[in-house]
Parts: C-alpha cells; sequence; structure tokens
C-alpha cells in the first residue's frame, strides 16, 4: 500500500506527460522538455521506493525525450535517451519487439546523422531481434524486416561495402518473392527498384553479365508498371536501358546497344521535355555514349555527329545553369580533339574555361592533357 504522497507523484507524473505530450502537437517544444523533465525527475525518486513498479514508467519518459530531441533534430541527445530507454528494458526484460523497435529508431537516428557505421550496428541488432521472434509473431514483423534491410542497403552503400549492400538486397528479393503475386501488384513496385538498385550494384562494380541479367528482370517489370502508371517509371526505364546499353557495348552486341541506346534516348528525352535542368545533362551522357558507340565500330560520320550533339547540348545546359557544366564542356571539347578530329584550335575555348574553373586540382591535370595535344599537333 502506498502512502499519499506517492499516490499524488503518480497523479503528477501523468499530468506532466500528459501536458508534454500536447505541448509537443502544438510544436512547443522547450515547454515540453521542462514537462518531461519534471515528470523523469519525480518517476526517479519512486523507482528508490519501487523499481519494479516504477522502472517501466522511467524507461518510457526517455523514449518521450528521445522523440522530442529527434523532433527538433538534436541526434546526440536522442540517442543518448533512446540509449537509456533500452538499458531499462533490457534489466526488466520487456517485450523483445519494443527493444527492437528502439535499436531500429537508434539506426534511423544514425542514419539521418550520417553516423552510417553505428547506424548499421543498430540495425542489425533490431533485425536480429526480430528474426529470432517465435514463428507466430514472424508474419507481424515481415513488414519490420524488409524496412531494415532496405535502410541497411542505403548505408552499406554510401559507406562502399559492396557485399552488405548485395547481402541486403538479396534479403530483401527472398522476401519478396513470397509477397509478390500475379494477381496483385501491391509489392511490384518495391520489387522493381530493388531489381533496379541491384543491378546498378552490380553495374558499377564492373560485374556486367549478373547487371545484364538483374536489370532485364528489373524492365521487365518496370514496363509493366509503367503500362499502369507511365509518369512514375520512366526514369528507372531509361537509366535501365542506358545501363544496358553499355552492356552491350563492351559485349560486342552492337545491334541490342544500338536499339537501347535509342529507347533510351526517347525516354530522357519525354523527361527533359517535362525537367530540362535535370534531364538535359542524361540526353547529353547518351550522346557521349552514342559517340564513343560509333567510334569504336569505326564509323566516324555518326560518331562526330553525336559527339558535336553532346557539345551543343551541354552549351545549351551552362547558359540556363550558370556555367554549371564548365568542366564537363570543356573534357567534351578536348575529347573532340583526341577521338573526333576537331581542330586544335578548339582547344583555346577549353583552356578559357578551365582557367575560370574553380577546382585548380582537377584543372591542372586536364591542361596538361591539352598542353599534350598541342605539342603532338605540332608533329603532324
Amino acid at each position: 500500500m502506498y502512502n499519499m504522497e506517492t499516490i499524488l507523484e503518480e497523479i503528477m507524473i501523468k499530468t506532466l506527460n500528459q501536458s508534454a505530450e500536447k505541448f509537443m502537437e502544438e510544436g512547443e517544444y522547450e515547454q515540453a522538455k521542462r514537462m518531461y523533465f519534471n515528470a523523469l525527475r519525480l518517476s526517479e525518486k519512486l523507482v528508490e521506493g519501487d523499481e519494479d513498479k516504477f522502472l517501466p514508467l522511467v524507461a518510457k519518459i526517455y523514449k518521450s525525450i528521445a522523440i522530442m530531441y529527434e523532433e527538433v533534430n538534436v541526434y546526440d541527445l536522442a540517442i543518448k535517451y533512446y540509449k537509456q530507454a533500452i538499458s531499462i528494458d533490457k534489466k526488466i526484460e520487456v517485450d523483445l519487439e519494443k527493444i527492437s523497435n528502439s535499436y531500429f529508431a537508434l539506426g534511423n537516428l544514425c542514419r539521418r546523422d550520417f553516423r552510417y557505421k553505428d547506424a548499421e550496428q543498430y540495425y542489425t541488432k533490431a533485425l536480429n531481434i526480430f528474426l529470432d521472434l517465435p514463428v507466430s509473431k514472424a508474419h507481424n514483423v515481415e513488414n519490420k524486416v524488409l524496412n531494415i534491410y532496405h535502410q541497411l542497403s542505403i548505408i552499406c552503400s554510401a559507406m562502399g561495402k559492396v557485399q552488405e549492400t548485395k547481402d541486403a538486397y538479396m534479403n530483401i528479393l527472398n522476401i519478396y518473392k513470397d509477397l509478390v503475386c500475379d494477381e496483385n501488384d501491391l509489392y511490384k513496385p518495391e520489387l522493381a527498384m530493388v531489381l533496379f538498385n541491384l543491378g546498378t550494384l552490380y553495374f558499377k562494380n564492373k560485374r556486367r553479365n549478373k547487371s545484364a541479367e538483374v536489370y532485364l528482370f528489373a524492365l521487365e517489370l518496370l514496363l509493366y508498371l509503367d503500362s499502369k502508371d507511365s509518369h512514375s517509371y520512366k526514369d528507372m526505364i531509361a537509366h535501365t536501358l542506358h545501363n544496358l546499353a553499355q552492356i552491350y557495348t563492351e559485349q560486342l552486341d552492337y545491334p541490342a546497344a544500338l536499339s537501347a541506346y535509342k529507347e533510351a534516348l526517347n525516354h530522357f528525352i519525354e523527361l527533359a521535355d517535362e525537367n530540362p535542368s535535370k534531364y538535359g545533362s542524361e540526353v547529353a551522357l547518351v550522346f557521349k555514349n552514342l559517340a564513343s558507340f560509333y567510334r569504336q565500330q569505326n564509323r566516324m560520320d555518326l560518331a562526330k555527329y553525336f559527339h558535336l550533339r553532346q557539345i551543343e547540348l551541354y552549351r545549351e545546359l551552362n547558359h540556363y545553369n550558370d556555367s554549371s557544366y564548365d568542366f564537363i564542356l570543356a573534357s567534351a571539347i578536348i575529347e573532340g580533339v583526341e577521338h573526333y578530329g576537331q581542330h586544335s584550335i578548339t582547344l583555346y575555348e577549353a583552356e578559357a574555361i578551365l582557367y575560370s574553373y574553380e577546382d585548380k586540382m582537377q584543372v591542372e591535370k586536364v591542361l596538361e592533357k591539352i598542353f599534350m595535344l598541342r605539342e603532338e599537333m605540332s608533329f603532324i
């Protein structure tokens, strides 16, 4: 039986928590903070008299304080109070799923604060708890497990951990294979995105055969989804086709490469019509790769044509984007002299652009190439 003072303090704690929640809803964070810490002080006092009864209350307030600091982007303190809540939850043997949710919240905080190594650690702890839950609860946490794998794929990719990123994607695919069905499109957009990301991971790491295999699965699904909602999938379709074109070129499958380049270009042009500042550079990149594609086959008329289209487009993009494409334009002009038979006098334009470019270390190597080209030309 508790004395009157304890009962009154319990009532005060409840009232303080309710007031803090109300202030949180209204965005009055300083007032909420004051209420939460008053409630915490009283709760910690009650713990001294009955630890079993009042420790869960302290853990709950810690989580509320963590969420408050998360709302105002004070990540260090949010992480601190989540950790303290987890420490108590472990001590009182609270439901494991709740502890996992707290680890997941910690992972999200660290990810937002670019602490990717810590984020990976907390996501992994959350994941291990979820995977060890009894089969009877497994279905309830399936979406949470998917979410953790998605977050792991993002942070492992950001850290350059290729194998870990691939493992995350493969685990996601393993779950989706049981969720996706022909009659229901519910999970197909997520599946398409994972396949696209996995194909891109293989592509960036020079695993061209695996990349092409995964991209083709992704493309089939993306084209199906595009037929339902064309606005949402053109970007991924265009990038998939463009990367496939480059793979086919490396494999010397020129007809397949040309077909993929043409389709990619059509999609990028459509996207550029809607958003020229974002997709104009993608069109220019396709022109660049088409120039290289035709040069590889010694079809120099077409190679020169697409190279010049690339330069024209970068000049136009520069006009609307305040010289944002200076460096890439200068590099394209130099490529014109080096590979596409352009007159060496155009090197003066590239040189002038480079001298006004801010990144002097990056410019120095390109200027050296200009000087070498001039020297080579002087002997022709």
